[in-house]
């Protein structure tokens, strides 16, 4: 995790310095849910815990070299690959750009040809969680939110089509961890609300 976190701290803010901090703690904050999620999920089913803290740190060291938004997963998943990291991470960091993108969208969007859909448990779980943070500019700082106010971002942005896709994601990934379990995490969340908005480092995260 160490080598994952130095390549993120290398890179982070390349193109604005003045975002190094945000990005590094936006990467904590993924980590740390994502890690919870996986523990979760850990109860009754095989996930491979590791894999998802590399694609939960990483997942948007591609920034750095991204000259669009939208091709900052693809560009993560380029730089993973060439570092040597495992390939279920690079995949993670490249699916993990809003609900993934659609062989048709990449078409579109002129990305490179591929599948950017997150499909294993492991990506659905980075991407899932990156989707629940927010950034407040005003006060400099990130909150966590639910489904609802995701799906709502989503369709504002994006168009209610694929504010649905985002509907059918979130909520497919909450019912497949089941209500106990997700009760559970939605605690979590209110806990580590808590701690951003008082300024508090998270728990979890061994980022030096």
């Amino acid at each position: 995790m160490n080598q994952a976190w130095q390549l993120l701290a290398e890179t982070a803010g390349k193109n604005k310095p003045e975002w190094k901090k945000s990005i590094l703690d936006h990467a904590r904050i993924v980590h740390d849910l994502s890690l919870r999620l996986a523990d979760l999920f850990s109860e009754d089913r095989q996930v491979d815990v590791e894999t998802v803290q590399l694609g939960a740190v990483l997942h948007d060291v591609g920034r750095s070299r991204a000259d669009r938004v939208v091709e900052h997963g693809i560009k993560s998943g380029e730089m993973l690959r060439e570092e040597g990291f495992p390939e279920g991470a690079a995949r993670i960091a490249e699916t993990h750009v809003g609900v993934g993108i659609t062989p048709e969208q990449a078409a579109s969007l002129g990305l490179p040809e591929g599948n950017y859909i997150p499909e294993t448990l492991e990506e659905r779980i980075v991407c899932y969680a990156d989707n629940l943070l927010n950034y407040l500019v005003d006060e400099g700082r990130h909150e966590l939110v639910d489904r609802r106010a995701v799906v709502k971002r989503f369709s504002l942005e994006l168009g209610e089509e694929y504010g649905k896709r985002a509907e059918d994601f979130m909520t497919g990934l909450e019912m497949e961890l089941g209500p106990e379990r997700f009760v559970r995490f939605r605690r979590y969340v209110e806990e580590v609300n808590e701690r951003l908005q008082t300024g508090e480092r998270g728990e979890e995260s061994d980022q030096d």
